[in-house]
């Protein structure tokens, strides 16, 4: 059945996100809110960004066809807040959202390089200003709803810096399955109790990594531990044949402690390796921010060159690298079916190992009969992917 757009767009995000299906009621250009009446929902905003966005993709400016790209905050100060994610052009008369404004500025907003921001006003929507997002080295990531047209017809919604669900020709894709609990129990390990934003969209910085192994056009594969699990559970305690080419390290790259650091949780106890909190006060200005955010950069960027090695990155749960150039033990059984996901999310779709590289092999074996575990695969085409056990099956999911 073809999807009622944009509502089932909307409605996709909603529940990709945890948000309750709220009612996606239409939000007019130039209403007005009473002084009684409730705001308009978050759903309706989002299927007016969406719908809106979607028409202008095909409206041209000076007989041109161009991208667009918005982003949506509740308030104007969002964008103009004490440390900034944006910098902000700000028109002195906000513009009306719709199509034929959108069409004209879009442009002068050159997508993906800056957006038009958009807010509420008196019960509509309209376009306050061009978005810059800074160039600076942060990972403060902001998780401010992006609705970008990237072509005709083809509308795609952000949280943050990451694609969350697309439309396109009829068909609505999820780039994150909506059976994810694993990526759940990962930020739950490395976060524990925090509520902090930052810390709570650890997925954010395991999909940056993938981006960053994209963009390298190398290939590569990333796996990922169940809990409490750690390199004995994967080549046994004594090591074996395959676990002769590893490069352990010792230390191991703590990267969940990392992004603890920089969201200043530096309570929390890492229960699942050996690495740990810095100890250090959290930060109380922009200079220490800045040189923890840059920490994380590094380790990012270190981690995405460690998968350029033939063989896998290994992470604990807790996101420990532990270990890179790994060839992964063979499977405990024999596989008997790989399935891969469709854009609506069915796995009945059987996928042919044998037509598949040494990777993607490997991800398979590393997955079928650990429930708990996930893989990252990149191939050389750039084609990237997760492999996990779900329901009991090992699945191929493409992101």
């Amino acid at each position: 059945m073809r999807p009622k757009y944009p509502a089932d767009v909307t409605a996709a995000f909603l529940e990709l996100q945890g948000q309750p299906p709220l009612a996606a009621q239409k939000l007019a250009p130039g209403a007005r809110v009473a002084p009684d009446e409730a705001p308009p929902s978050f759903a309706a905003i989002l299927t007016q960004l969406i719908e809106t966005l979607f028409f202008a993709s095909m409206a041209t400016e000076e007989g041109r066809l161009n991208p667009i790209g918005v982003v949506f905050a509740e308030r104007l100060a969002e964008f103009e807040s004490g440390e900034p994610a944006w910098d902000l052009v700000r028109f002195g008369s906000p513009v009306a959202f719709d199509a034929e404004h959108l069409a004209n500025l879009g442009p002068a907003s050159a997508w993906p390089r800056s957006f038009l921001a958009v807010v509420p006003l008196e019960g509509s929507l309209a376009v306050a200003g061009i978005a810059v997002p800074h160039g600076r080295p942060s990972f403060a990531l902001d998780q401010l709803v992006r609705v970008v047209a990237p072509k005709p017809g083809v509308v795609a919604v952000y949280r943050g810096e990451w694609e969350v669900v697309r439309y396109e020709r009829g068909a609505v894709r999820t780039w994150m399955p909506k059976n994810r609990p694993l990526l759940d129990s990962i930020e739950r390990t490395v976060a524990r109790d925090q509520a902090s934003a930052l810390v709570r969209n650890v997925r954010g910085y395991l999909l940056r990594i993938v981006e960053g192994m994209v963009e390298l056009g190398r290939g590569g594969l990333l796996v990922v531990l169940g809990p409490g699990e750690g390199l004995p559970q994967l080549f046994g305690e004594d090591g074996n044949q395959l676990d002769t080419e590893v490069k352990r390290l010792a230390p191991a790259l703590c990267l969940g402690s990392a992004i603890l650091d920089l969201a200043g949780a530096h309570e929390t106890h890492l229960p699942d390796g050996p690495c740990q909190p810095s100890g250090r006060p959290a930060a109380r200005d922009s200079a220490d921010a800045l040189q923890r955010s840059e920490r994380v950069s590094r380790l990012l960027e270190l981690i995405v060159r460690l998968t350029t090695v033939d063989g896998a990155v290994v992470m604990s749960h807790a996101l420990d690298v532990l270990a890179f150039g790994a060839k992964l033990p063979p499977p405990r059984a024999i596989i008997s079916e790989v399935f891969a996901a469709t854009p609506d999310q069915r796995m009945d779709a059987s996928l042919s190992l044998d037509a598949r590289g040494t990777r993607h092999r490997a991800a398979a074996a590393f997955v079928a009969g650990y429930p708990e575990r996930i893989a990252f695969i990149v191939s050389q085409d750039g084609n990237a992917a997760t492999f996990q056990e779900i329901e009991g099956k090992v699945v191929y999911w493409p992101l």
